[in-house]
């Protein structure tokens, strides 16, 4: 029995081969200033290339081709297209965070200092709510991890 290698390769400036790059660009289909992947997408969301048995995630590697320097932590579609991989509607974790301070400053709320519980640090995890009260990202992810699991056990 074969079975196939297939490894997942990081994605940086300046060393992305061109027969990626070729493959990328094929499979791009432009629909209303949007650039939608065409390609194979795992779990049906998350945009991926497959060139010589190696992996290339789609995003990053579109984040690195528009801003030529590597995303920071996880590269969401801002315009929250479907499998929209196109540069300028990519957001990473720095890009989000800076979205939410200046929604709160627009709307003069502070993001600074501890959350209600003190774990976190509100510049760095906090985010302003449409009725201006502010939460915190980590607690919601803790929250969120609990209630999984209690599910879980329940089942």
């Amino acid at each position: 029995m074969n079975q196939r290698t297939v490894r997942t390769a990081p994605v940086t400036p300046g060393a992305v081969p061109t027969t990626v790059l070729w493959a990328f660009r094929d499979r791009l289909h432009r629909v209303d200033g949007h650039r939608i992947w065409l390609g194979a997408a795992d779990k049906g969301t998350t945009p991926v290339l497959y060139v010589d048995d190696v992996r290339y995630p789609a995003r990053p590697l579109a984040w690195v081709l528009h801003h030529d320097t590597p995303p920071v932590g996880l590269v969401k579609a801002g315009c929250r297209r479907p499998l929209c991989i196109h540069g300028p509607h990519l957001t990473d974790d720095v890009t989000r965070q800076r979205e939410r301070i200046l929604y709160a400053a627009l709307h003069g709320i502070t993001l600074a200092g501890p959350c209600r519980t003190g774990r976190h640090d509100l510049a760095a995890y906090g985010y302003a709510r449409p009725d201006a009260t502010t939460n915190c990202r980590g607690c919601d992810n803790v929250r969120r991890r609990i209630t999984d699991r209690s599910e879980e056990y329940a089942a």
